[in-house]
């Protein structure tokens, strides 16, 4: 703004030279041209120009993320009718791991364009990861559930899907999604994806699915974890009672990106952790430097955890280490 009004002082001189002989014969027309161009030039600036293209940090090209997103803000700000502008905005701010924005920033663009199903399921898969208890959103269960009865094949909305529907503790419903799913994603994707499904008909009482002709080899890193049992914890432990073992993200935000149900008995009890056990294709193991290794055992069945659940202090571990982590059980959930 201030090279803006240094270039409005240099037209009025410039003006009043150009106007020097409508001066001398007709005074008061003169002045009143003197003083009415800068002012419209000045309204049609602001009316169809852009003054913040004058703003150094809009002219240079971002040299990080945090500098583009900024600017990308500031072209929201002025034009806040561009879809693909929040779209672009949530985006980068899922790959921050910023889900509360990225919520806010999908929300916006969903209101824009509320017919377009890859936004809605965007939209409630950042409502999932803000979510402070991990769960789905009641307004984002209900946008899954239309973009299916729209799109039955919607890939991410039976797998959003069926992941509510396990945590809700309907294992039969997210079987359903799932298996509807298997044929439409990548052999890759649905070897990942079979573990989950074997774990969530056991869950549901229902007989194992029929075994493939050939298992798929895990790829990539995987984590070996022991998993021990306080002696003072060891009490009898319910029948509802299951054993979690979690790798979250280092910071902990978002889905565990990968995760193991088991029995609570035979203390101690060593698993191994790989991409195979993620619960999200798209978030996997494999694409993390470091983890927070974590076991819990749940007294209702629960994945969530709750106030007196039995659980280890996380671990942080190095993806890819071939030492064995040991977690042990030996606090109470406050």
């Amino acid at each position: 703004m201030t090279v803006f009004l240094l270039i409005s002082v240099l037209l009025v001189a410039l003006s009043a030279l150009a106007l020097r002989p409508l001066l001398a014969t007709q005074r008061g027309l003169g002045i009143a041209l003197l003083l009415a161009l800068p002012a419209v030039t000045g309204l049609l600036y602001v009316s169809v120009g852009t003054p913040d293209a004058l703003d150094p940090r809009n002219v240079r090209a971002p040299q990080s993320l945090d500098e583009a997103i900024e600017q990308l803000e500031r072209r929201l700000a002025r034009e806040p009718g561009e879809t693909q502008g929040w779209l672009l905005l949530a985006r980068s701010r899922m790959s921050q791991g910023r889900f509360d924005l990225a919520r806010d920033a999908y929300a916006k663009a969903h209101a824009l364009a509320p017919q377009e199903a890859d936004i809605a399921v965007d939209y409630a898969e950042a409502e999932l990861r803000s979510a402070d208890d991990a769960r789905m959103p009641e307004s984002a269960r209900q946008r899954l559930r239309a973009v299916l009865a729209a799109q039955p094949e919607q890939q991410k909305a039976l797998f959003l899907l069926g992941l509510d529907r396990l945590q809700a503790g309907e294992a039969a419903e997210a079987v359903a999604l799932w298996e509807r799913l298997l044929p439409l994603v990548e052999p890759a994707t649905a070897d990942a994806l079979r573990p989950q499904i074997d774990a969530a008909r056991a869950q549901a009482g229902l007989p194992p699915a029929e075994a493939r002709a050939t298992e798929a080899t895990v790829q990539g890193p995987q984590l070996k974890v022991r998993v021990e049992l306080a002696a003072e914890l060891a009490a009898p432990l319910p029948d509802t009672a299951v054993l979690y073992v979690f790798a979250r993200t280092s910071d902990g935000a978002g889905l565990p990106v990968a995760v193991k149900r088991l029995a609570a008995s035979g203390f101690p009890v060593e698993v191994v952790l790989s991409d195979a056990d993620g619960l999200m294709p798209t978030q996997k193991l494999s694409a993390q430097r470091e983890v927070s290794l974590l076991a819990r055992i749940s007294l209702s069945g629960d994945a969530a955890g709750a106030s007196g659940d039995p659980e280890a202090e996380p671990v942080q571990v190095t993806v890819g280490s071939d030492a064995i982590t040991v977690l042990r059980i030996d606090r109470i959930r406050p």
